[in-house]
């Protein structure tokens, strides 16, 4: 099975962000910023302009699917703190820093099986789908790789378990390619997972540009990174 491009990307992502971490200063933060904002509005664009379309057509009560994975990812975010869009907030984050850390890898898992579910047909293909998790996954690692760091004090430990995240995304694509190209899961039951996906993603999206200072002077040159996000995803989902 032929997976190896698309993984690829999916791996790279959060090495980038692994590689930002301990190339810049914890401070120096603003790129990450940026690519928070570009990567919320590419996965917003990916579930409207891609997933709803063709979810809202081919399966009965698909609004009730989305709000659950619009409410399953909010109640995942209990065990991350928000960490997962980049975000670190120190009120938010456990005590136990194990707890986030696998709460971040099964959210990290989560999305590569849906890049993987949605793509088996053509597992050696990018999609627009793949692209956006990737980006998305480098400001979670970059935040995830910060916390680690404070926590751990064996570097060894820190490595292994950096290296271990980095590995989530293109373990859940094979995983999820696997399981829709043998058929161990009905075409319906893929759509409803598919619709799931797309409620985590808008509510990923939404908290991510909300969260954002649009309307003041300082934040009015995030709209760049906003609307550049959402049309190079209009863009993808068109041409894919």
């Amino acid at each position: 099975m032929g997976i190896t491009i698309p993984a690829l990307i999916l791996l790279l992502g959060p090495l980038l962000g692994v590689f930002i971490y301990f190339r810049m200063k914890p401070k120096n933060t603003k790129i990450i910023s940026n690519t928070v904002l570009f990567s919320g509005a590419f996965l917003l664009g990916v579930a409207v302009f891609g997933l709803m379309p063709e979810l809202f057509s081919n399966i009965k009560q698909a609004g009730l699917w989305l709000m659950f994975g619009f409410l399953f990812q909010l109640f995942l975010e209990r065990f991350t703190g928000g960490i997962g869009h980049g975000h670190i907030h120190s009120h938010e984050i456990p005590k136990n820093i194990w707890v986030l850390y696998v709460g971040l890898y099964m959210h990290a898992l989560f999305e590569g099986y849906s890049a993987g579910l949605s793509n088996y047909l053509t597992p050696t293909v990018l999609s627009s789908m793949v692209i956006g998790i990737s980006i998305h996954e480098a400001p979670a690692a970059f935040s995830l790789s910060l916390l680690l760091k404070q926590k751990l004090k064996i570097h060894r430990n820190l490595i292994l378990a950096i290296l271990f995240y980095v590995l989530a995304t293109p373990i859940g694509y094979t995983f999820g390619v696997y399981i829709h190209s043998e058929n161990i899961i009905s075409d319906n039951v893929s759509q409803i997972i598919t619709a799931i996906i797309a409620g985590t993603f808008l509510h990923i999206s939404t908290t991510i540009v909300f969260e954002t200072t649009l309307w003041k002077k300082e934040g009015l040159s995030k709209w760049i990174f906003i609307l550049g996000g959402l049309i190079i995803s209009y863009l993808a989902c068109l041409i894919g």
